[in-house]
């Protein structure tokens, strides 16, 4: 159970992290007249990407302590 919640935690962790990217674009699309900011779907599927390259990171990291 707390493997779990440590993940969720981690999840929300890149969730918010592409919130704050989404407000900069959304400033950016002001600025310059055009919208370049995500959408709903762009924005959790970034954080879903950018989750899972860190969970591989820690299996592969795990894998090779545990294999010396």
């Amino acid at each position: 159970m707390k493997k779990s919640l440590n993940s969720v935690t981690k999840f929300k962790k890149f969730l918010d992290i592409e919130k704050e990217r989404q407000a900069a674009m959304v400033e950016l699309s002001m600025i310059l007249g055009i919208d370049v900011s995500f959408s709903e779907d762009e924005i959790l599927k970034n954080a879903q990407d950018s989750f899972e390259k860190q969970i591989q990171r820690e299996v592969m990291e795990a894998i090779s302590k545990w294999m010396k």
